[in-house]
Formats: C-alpha cells, structure tokens, sequence
C-alpha cells in the first residue's frame, strides 16, 4: 500500500505512514499542490512560478521556488526523492509503484469501477468508498485560489454528482429506497439543475409511500428549472413524473427492511390458485381479536403451502418477522418450545424453555407459523401461554385437528377449485415432459377422480410421461376415487382417509424392488443423506432420484426426506419387516454417530454433521433401548452410543428432552463396561449443569470421575474431575470447590495432552473469591507463562490479575490489567462472557472510588448482555457482584439508580465496555 498520501478532496493534507506532514508556508503548499494537480506529468519552473505568483513575485521567484522544493523534499523524508528535477522542470511520482497516492485519482478510479459494475450491491459499496474518501464540501479548500485548481474542482464535483447517482441507483436497485431518502434530499437541494438526483429522490419517495412529496419534489425542479433556463424538464423526468401520477406497477421494488423479515422456506415452485383463500387468511390475521388461526384439512391439501404465502403476504405487519417452525420431525410434544427456540435464535440457559421464550416475545411484533402441529397436539398449552404472554405474537398453525384452545379461530382448507386444478396438473405434468397437451376436459375429469387434492394432483402429474391419460384414468376408476369426505370409513386413520389410496397407486407403479425399498425409507424421521439409504433401505442414489421424480421424496441440498403423509404410508407397508429394518437403522446411526466423532477436524463440525440427524438418532436411541434385554451384556449398545450423544447434545441443545436417553442407557446397562458408563455419566453431568440441574450434575461427574479413574483413564478423569470442580464453585460452594480444583490441577500436571491454563485459571478466580490473592496470582503467573500465545488465555488471565490487585486495594494495577484485558478481548470474536466479566469488574473499581451510579450502569449494562446472551449469571457469581457492588448501588437515591440502571440497560456490550474505560481508565 502507498504510505505517501496526498489529500485533495478537502483541504491539502499530507501523511506519511500516516503520520501528518507540515507543508510549511501557504506559498510551499501551493508548490506541492500544483505538482499533484499536473502529476504525473512535468511541470515547468515558469508554470509554476505563474500559478504561485502570477504578476505579483519577488524579486528572484526561481530561487524561492527552489527553496521551496528542498524544504518540501525535507518535510516528506524518504519520499522527498518522489518530487524529481527534470531539466527547467519538476514532477511529483505518483502510484502504487512510487508509493504515493493521490485520493483524488483513487476517488475516480473507484467512480469509474462503479459506474461500470453491474452488481448494484458491489456498485453501492465502491461508490460510498468513493464518497467517504471527501474530507469537506469542496476539495482543494486552502488553494482554490491556484488558477490551475479551478479546473480540476469543476471535474472532481461532476465525479461527485456521478458517484452519488451510481448510489442511488444502486441502493433503489436494492430496495434501500427509505435510507437513501433523507440522504438525497439535501444534495437535490443543493444541486436542483441535477435531473438524474432528482428522479431517483422521486422514485424512492414514491417507493417509500410517500407518492405527494415525490410529485412535490418534480414540481419544485419544474420551477427551478423555468426560473434559471426557461426550459421543461427532460423527458425522463416527465416520463418518470406520469409513471408515478399512474402508480405504475413497474416502478414498485420491495422494501429491503421487508424482505429481512421473511424467514420462510422457498418454494421450489410456484402456488397455483388459493387466491380467495390467502385474501381471506390475511384478513383474519390482521384483525387484532385472531391472534391464534389453524389450518386444518388432510395431508396434501396444501395447508403448509398456503400458511407460508399468507405468511409472505403479512410480513409489513409484523416488524419482528414471520417464522416458519418445521414441527414434522417432531413427536414429543416437550420438544416443540425447544424447536421455536431454535428457530428464532433464543438460547435458553436452564431447562425454563417456556419462560425463556415468554421473556422473548413479550414486547415483539411477529408472526409463528407452526407446520404439521397435529404430531404433537399436547403442546397446544404452549401455544396458549405464549399468546398470553406476549400481546404483538401471532400464530397460524397448520395441522389436521384444531388445537382446542381458547381464542382459536379454525379454517378448513378445501380442495383446489377446478379451475386452479387444472392448470396445476398442467404444470407439473410439464415439469417431467415439457410436451404435455391434453383435452383441458379430460384433465378436469381426472382432477376430480383425485377430488382436487394438490399432493394427489402432483403425484399422478408425475407419470404422464410414462403413461397416457386414458391409462391413468382406467387405473384411478379401479382403485377407486380418493375418499376424502368427512364420513369415511372409520376404521382408518385420518391420514389413510384422506392421500392413502392416491399414495398407495403411485407406488404400485413403481418396481417392485424399489415399492419395498421405498416402504423402508419410512424407518427415517425427519430426513436421511443417500448413504444412509443404501445402508438402511437399500435404496440406492439412482433408485433416489426416481423416488424424488416420483414426488415420494423430496432432495434439498444433500439431503433427502419423505413427507409425512407418504412417511406413514411407507412405514405401513413394512409390516413383518419393521423390526429387521428398525435394527439395521439404530445401529447405522449408532455407528455414524460414534464413528464420525473426533474425524471432522473441530467439534463445531461434527455437530454441525450430525445435528440433521437429531431426530434419526432419537429414534435409533429409542430403538436400541427398546431391544436392550437382546444385548450381552444388557443395555450394551445404547450405552454405547451415549458418551458420543451426550457430548453432541451438550452443544447442540442441552436444554433438550433427549439427554433423558443418557439417564435411561445407565438405568438399562448397570452391568456393562464401568468405562463407558464413566463416559455416559460424564456426558450426563455436564448437560444436567447446563439444565441448572447442579446437585445431580456433581453426582454424575464424581460418579464419572470414580469409574474413569477405576479403568485407568485419567484423561477422561481429569476432564470429569475439573468440570466437577467447576460446577461446585459456580453453585457458590467455593471452599468447597478449592481442594477439588488443586487435585484436578495435580492430575493434569501428568497429563500433556490436556491444557494446565484453563484450571489454573478456574482455581484463580476460586481464590480471589476466597481472599487469597496470593494463591490467585502464583495461578496466573504460570498461566502467563505456559500461554503466552494464546491471546485470548493471556486476556483470562490479565483480567482475573485485576480482581486480585482490586481485592488488594492496588487501584492503579487492577487500571493496568483491566484495560489490557479489554484491548485483547474487544479484537477477539465470540467471547461476550469475558467481557461481561469485565464489566463487573469495572464496576466494583467504580465502587472503590466512590462512583456507585457508574457502577449501576455498568451492571445493568452486564444484565442486558446476559439476556442477550440468553444465559444467567451463576450463584458464585452472584456473590462475587453482591460483596463487591451491591451496598453501594442499593445506597443510591431510588430515582438516580433508577436512571444510572436504564443508561446501561440501553448499550450494549462493547459500548458499555468503552464507557467503562473512558470514565475509569486514567488517574482516580
């Protein structure tokens, strides 16, 4: 990069390597700018002599001018080579090759590139590069008065009106017509000549709404314009007024901030009709007394499909967004709040799923679309409680039974219209033979066999390119018409009284071979990659993709999955063989799930491999728990699979019901291999922690840390023996926790495969809670020592030494520690904890020197990232904050801690952070 920098666009100002340049006098100045305005061509000693004295010079000009270039050459130090002698003649080297740059040449290449690109994205960006490069309202501010200047600022304004009409353009291309509104307006005014602004201020105001002020806008440019040149507006102008008086479709781009809000799945294809039933449907969500609508109906009437475009249609109504939530995996109802945590991004520390998400929603505007909830209707409490809580929350649930709460309103999903039946059969039948033509009356007698079902019309569409119409319907009349009437037979299922018939002929058209293997994949929940098939159904990759024509399976991305309507089917078909396929599917995924662990390079991979599988490996754990008593010895294989579940479950979900298969796999094998159990136990204890579940925690890690050590595992004991140690201080037993922490530290000392920084650490923070900064300082000397470099170990550690020195009243080294603490934290990502610990640090200093409503701040700033973070602080924590602020902040006036809290409850991490050390860092 060039480390000689000459700016132009504002007053003249040099820096090398970014240290600022004294030019000397205006007349030396003025040297240097004529030569970076001409450069890189030559300038003569009389050019020069004219621009900077004109008519007016002293007496011998040459020799002033030549004192000024050996001045100027002085002043920019290694650069001053770069201003060269050439004859009677001088010239300043410009480029990256000489290491000089001009950000006036910088400025319009980046206009010139984002005129020239057609990414409106990337265009936007290079031109608000472009832009803030302008340090003024006008360039070359202190030398305007050079007659070689005034040029070059008329050619340097046009780039500026052409990069400001590239944004605009580009951000209207963007849907950021509401941001750039307020960003245009003072530059219309300032240039009003300007057509190309002004349109692009019209349209956006016409895009925002706000068509009166865009019609306003080109009234006010008409006027101008006949006031300063008696002339019309341009053509485009007039053209893009009428458009606007005509509210033209074309000139409408949704709204960014809208688009944002959708977190909905795409369809891969387009919805066919259900136009009366979507106006319907958003109409009754956007009255304030239906806050909870269910779509009921039979599977493959199209409710999924209809809840997401109605969802679409209403995201300008709900600021917070719309949420599509994927029940379809799910079949215990216990699961669904941790599904709606999942999707909306709330991490929930402790096992209060439900208070989490109240606490969430309350004071948010958004709509929860909940898909195929009939799986898990016991969760409709859920539902009801989560609508009490939060007034702005709507809900439209899709399910074949209506929820039976209070306040819900129920519509029945209907077949497709004839008239939107047929031009969907039509549609899909060219999906698969883009030469399908048919009699539009033969093709309505056929939709109305299959009573106007979607899932049905789409799967029989799938076949006419291997079967004619007239086979298909002598087919469908010999098996008879789907029965979807309300008094079908009763001996089925709702699901077989609806699609079973229409799911049933689509796989007899398949071979035999494939029918069965097709019956297999029904094993599966919620999804399965193409390996598993083979291994599990004998469904090869080709047989896949003949299935997913078939519209029996569904592919996204690498994965594949049988809607649940066909899933139910299938597993219907496997009969006697639903035992021998449920067994080679526990111990597939067993096997996977073991096998993969340790190999994907990070933990974060492995679970992010195994984590769509959450639900295959339920029902494997389930299935290997149900044949227990086969094992030898029993329960063998599922405590097999635990210390690997446990550890997956502990990132992905701790919170979840399935750690509950932890505790079964112990109860089932009591006589199995003590290693594993260890392991299990292990895995049990540090899920039961997060769940706030801490007395059973330490008893399941002291029972680990017995039978590991038993088997002579010391590095899975050492493991079992610091998190125990970890657990008993953060329930506040800090004594307690010391000697554990000491014998964890001495067990490792033998073990180098595992790090010795993070329990000296621990057992740091242990003793200063005690008072025996001595303990915790000998803890941190090592740390520093053995990580040095580990930045963010050093930052640990930098910070628990401030503790200590506060602890000992040494103000000016808890100063010192903190703020390299906090240098180190605030360039590292992901470590909000660390510095949330920082802050209560802060504060107790605040406290020391008498300034408790600092300190309220801080700690309500602390609280607001704890809930951010969707955690809570700890006991041990707790009493660390009450010993050290709590007095202090109680003793305030009620109205000035009142303030002092809501200050800090309205920044945010690092803002908090930075006041901290802008009010503290320095003398007391």
């Amino acid at each position: 990069m060039p480390s000689l920098r000459i700016a132009v666009l504002g007053p003249l100002d040099v820096t090398v390597d970014g240290v600022a340049v004294d030019l000397g006098p205006k007349k030396q100045r003025a040297v240097l700018g004529v030569l970076a305005a001409l450069a890189p061509a030559p300038v003569s000693v009389e050019r020069l002599v004219d621009e900077i004295w004109g008519d007016g010079g002293p007496a011998n000009p040459l020799r002033s001018l030549q004192v000024y270039v050996s001045s100027l050459r002085s002043a920019l130090g290694e650069y001053g080579d770069r201003l060269v002698t050439e004859g009677r003649a001088y010239r300043l080297l410009v480029g990256e090759e000489h290491g000089v740059e001009v950000d006036a040449e910088t400025f319009s290449r980046l206009v010139a590139e984002a005129a020239a690109e057609p990414d409106p994205a990337r265009a936007a960006e290079q031109a608000e590069q472009a832009l803030a490069l302008w340090c003024g309202d006008e360039a070359w501010q202190d030398l305007r008065d050079l007659p070689v200047i005034g040029p070059v600022v008329v050619a340097l304004e046009a780039e500026r009106l052409a990069a400001a009409a590239v944004r605009a353009r580009s951000l209207l291309a963007l849907g950021r017509h509401r941001e750039l509104v307020p960003w245009l307006e003072p530059l219309v005014e300032q240039h009003p000549l300007h057509e190309e602004l002004r349109g692009h201020l019209m349209l956006a105001l016409h895009r925002s709404d706000r068509q009166a002020d865009a019609l306003a806008v080109y009234a006010a440019g008409r006027e101008t314009k006949a006031d300063e040149t008696g002339l019309d507006p341009g053509e485009d102008l007039q053209r893009l007024q009428a458009a606007i008086l005509g509210d033209d479709p074309a000139l409408r781009v949704e709204d960014v901030e809208l688009r944002s809000r959708r977190h909905l799945p795409a369809p891969v294809t387009a919805l066919v009709g259900r136009e009366p039933e979507i106006a319907t449907l958003t109409a009754m969500l956007r009255d304030p007394a239906h806050r909870l609508l269910t779509l009921t109906g039979p599977g493959g009437i199209g409710k999924t499909r209809l809840g997401i475009a109605s969802a679409h249609a209403l995201a300008a109504d709900h600021p917070d967004g719309v949420w599509f939530v994927a029940l379809d995996a799910l079949h215990d109802h216990r699961l669904v709040a941790g599904a709606v945590a999942d999707t909306l991004g709330v991490e929930v520390a402790g096992s209060d799923m439900t208070g989490a998400l109240s606490s969430y929603l309350r004071d948010r505007r958004l709509l929860l679309v909940l898909d195929n909830f009939e799986q898990v209707d016991d969760a409709a409490p859920l539902v009801a409680e989560l609508l009490a809580a939060a007034p702005g929350l709507r809900v439209l649930v899709t399910s074949r039974v209506p929820l039976r709460v209070y306040g819900e309103r129920v519509m029945p999903i209907e077949p497709l219209a004839p008239t939107d039946a047929v031009p969907l059969f039509v549609e899909r039948a060219r999906a698969v033979d883009h030469r399908f033509d048919a009699d539009p009356d033969v093709v309505a007698e056929l939709c109305e066999q299959l009573d106007r079902i979607p899932l049905a019309i789409e799967l029989v569409a799938a076949r006419t390119d291997e079967l004619p119409l007239e086979v298909l319907q002598k087919q469908l009349a010999n098996r008879q018409a789907l029965d979807l009437a309300a008094d079908g037979p009763r001996d089925r299922t709702s699901r077989q009284r609806t699609l079973r018939d229409a799911i049933a002929w689509s796989v007899a058209l398949l071979p035999d071979a494939l029918a069965q293997g097709f019956a297999r994949l029904g094993i599966f929940d919620g999804g399965f990659s193409a390996d598993a098939a083979e291994a599990v159904a004998g469904v090869s990759a080709s047989d896949l993709v003949t299935l997913v024509r078939a519209s029996l399976v569904v592919r996204t991305e690498d994965r594949y999955r049988v809607l649940e309507t066909i899933r139910e089917y299938a597993v219907e078909q496997l009969g006697p063989d639903t035992d021998e396929v449920a067994d080679r599917h526990a111990t597939w995924f067993l096997d996977f799930l073991v096998g993969t662990e340790g190999n994907q390079g990070t933990v974060h991979a492995w679970v992010a491999l195994v984590h769509p599988d959450r639900a295959n490996l339920r029902v494997a754990a389930a299935r290997l728990a149900a044949t227990a008593d086969r094992d030898d010895p029993r329960g063998s294989r599922l405590l097999r699979m635990s210390p690997s579940l446990g550890r997956y479950l502990y990132h992905a979900g701790p919170g979840s019901e399935d750690v509950e298969w932890l505790l079964r796999a112990l109860e089932l094998a009591p006589d199995a291999d003590p290693h594993t159990r260890g392991q299990t136990s292990y895995a049990l204890a540090i899920c039961r922690a997060e769940q706030g579940l801490t007395d059973e925690a330490i008893r399941h890690c002291r029972t680990a840390y017995d039978l590991l050590m038993s088997t002579g595992d010391s590095l899975w004991g050492a493991r079992a023996l610091n998190s125990l140690a970890g657990i008993v201080h953060d329930d506040g037993r800090v004594a307690e926790a010391a000697p554990l922490m000491d014998e964890s530290i001495a067990l490792r000392r033998g073990l180098p495969e595992l790090s010795m920084a993070i329990p000296l650490s621990n057992r740091a923070r242990n003793a200063i809670q005690l008072g025996d900064t001595a303990k915790a300082r000998e803890c941190l000397a090592e740390v520093l020592e053995i990580a040095a470099d580990d930045a963010l170990e050093v930052a640990v550690a930098e910070l628990l030494l401030a503790d200590a020195a506060l602890a000992d009243g040494d103000e000016a080294e808890t100063v010192d520690r903190v703020t390299r603490a906090t240098d180190a934290l605030l360039e590292l990502q992901h470590h909000a904890f660390r510095l949330m610990e920082a802050l209560e640090t802060f504060a107790a200093l605040a406290v020391r020197r008498g300034r408790a409503a600092l300190a309220a701040t801080l700690i309500a700033a602390a609280d607001r990232a704890y809930v951010d973070e969707g955690s809570v602080m700890v006991p041990a924590d707790v009493m660390q904050r009450a010993e050290r602020t709590g007095a202090a902040i109680a003793a305030l006036p009620d109205a000035e801690r009142r303030a002092a809290e809501e200050r800090g409850a309205s920044l945010g991490l690092q803002a908090a952070v930075q006041l901290a050390r802008a009010e503290l860092v320095g003398p007391a």
